[in-house]
């Protein structure tokens, strides 16, 4: 589940509590496919003894860089958080100096650390970060008129534009008044940029609210000090079919749309446009 807002969240949380600088004293892990494709033993044998240099974010995947030059990439995937504290689902543990101990919580076991000599082996793979100067309005039109697929599968392509989810992708499609299943190039010029905006904005407001958590289950997104994310106040369409729109009333529907739960306002985002 965590998407943009909530990576960097943490990523600003850890930096703030001083993770920067810290030497990784110990490493253990608890759940071997955490650190796939190495070995547990690799792993920790590799990262042991570094320093986390800098604490950053590409799209969903969060990073420490070593001083040994090599860089753990974290993908948070359905479940993972961290935290300064122990608790029940902790996959991985870092002893740091200072005193400090970093945990990975995940209860679904999906998140993954993989370290690498070079992030670009997996960042370029993906399209512009939706927060960073590379994501253009010239790039988003270009992308979105070079192919003829449903606009929302196409925004949630990490290889297109790097961060949106789908909570994000249900929000900026509502405030764009644009129907998630609409080609991508049928939309106008017009279109498109209220799209873009829409992603820029939805995006900028999740990360000034700590990110979204819409439930109280043992899944739900936690940041590091263990608070859930305040934009759940702020949600326009996700996980709100049947309840009335904000805009004009009409009740939000709720469908699939590429294998992925989808709300929309009938009224203000129609398909036959």
């Amino acid at each position: 589940m965590p998407e943009l807002p909530e990576v960097e969240t943490i990523a600003r949380q850890l930096r703030a509590r001083g993770v920067e600088g810290k030497e990784i004293l110990s490493v253990k892990v608890n759940w071997a496919r955490t650190v796939e494709p190495l070995p547990v033993a690799s792993f920790s044998r590799q990262v042991r003894g570094t320093t986390i240099d800098k604490i950053s974010r590409v799209g969903k995947w969060m990073m420490f860089s070593l001083s040994s030059g090599k860089t753990i990439m974290i993908h948070l995937r359905m479940s993972g958080s961290c935290s300064m504290t122990p608790g029940l689902y902790d996959r991985l543990v870092l002893k740091l100096s200072d005193g400090l101990t970093l945990y990975y919580r995940d209860t679904r076991k999906f998140g993954r650390w993989k370290l690498v000599d070079d992030p670009q082996i997996i960042l370029g793979k993906l399209g512009p970060d939706a927060l960073t100067q590379r994501f253009t309005k010239k790039y988003f039109r270009a992308a979105m008129r070079a192919r003829h697929r449903m606009i929302k599968p196409l925004i949630l392509d990490q290889s297109i534009v790097a961060g949106l989810g789908n909570i994000y992708a249900d929000e900026a499609l509502w405030e764009a008044q644009i129907h998630p299943e609409r080609l991508s190039d049928s939309l106008g010029d017009d279109e498109l940029d209220r799209l873009f905006k829409a992603i820029r904005h939805v995006l900028t407001i999740g990360v000034r609210n700590r990110g979204t958590s819409l439930g109280d289950g043992k899944t739900n997104y936690r940041d590091v000090a263990g608070d859930s994310g305040g934009h759940r106040e702020q949600v326009k369409a996700y996980g709100r079919g049947g309840k009335p729109c904000d805009r004009c009333g009409t009740a939000l529907e709720k469908t699939v749309v590429a294998q992925r739960g989808t709300t929309f306002c009938p009224a203000c985002q129609q398909l036959d446009q």
